[in-house]
C-alpha cells in the first residue's frame, strides 16, 4: 500500500525517540515479568509493546495516526490542513492498518512472554 506522508523532519525524529523509550520499557518489564511475576500479570507487557511498535510503523510509513484521522501534517516546520480529499482518505486507511500491525506485533510479543 502507498501511503501519503503526513509526518517529517523532527517529527519523524520524535518518533523514533518515543520509539527507543517504548522498546527499552518493554524490554525492561519483559524481564521484570519473567523473574518476578507470575502467569496472568505478564499480559500487561502489552502496553509498552504497543508503545514501541507504533511509532516505529508510523517512521516507516511516515504517516501520524493522530494527524490522519485529524486531517492534518507536519512535515518539520508546522501543522497544515490536507487539502487533497484523496491524500486525506489514503492517510486515514494506512492509520488504519498501522493502527493493526501495532496492536497485532504487541499481541505477538504479549503472548510470547505469557507462554515463556
Amino acid at each position: 500500500m502507498n501511503s501519503c506522508p503526513n509526518i517529517g523532519g523532527r517529527e519523524i525524529n520524535r518518533r523514533m525517540h518515543i520509539g527507543y523509550l517504548g522498546l527499552f520499557l518493554t524490554f525492561c518489564f519483559f524481564v521484570y515479568m519473567l523473574i518476578f511475576t507470575p502467569g496472568y500479570i505478564r499480559c500487561l507487557v502489552f502496553f509498552p509493546a504497543l508503545m514501541s511498535t507504533i511509532p516505529f510503523l508510523e517512521v516507516k510509513e511516515k504517516t501520524c495516526i493522530v494527524n490522519a484521522y485529524f486531517g492534518i501534517k507536519n512535515m518539520g516546520e508546522k501543522y497544515e490542513r490536507e487539502q487533497d480529499k484523496t491524500y486525506l482518505e489514503k492517510q486515514r486507511s494506512s492509520a488504519l492498518v498501522l493502527t493493526m500491525k501495532g496492536g497485532f506485533i504487541a499481541l505477538v510479543i504479549t503472548g510470547v512472554l505469557y507462554l515463556i
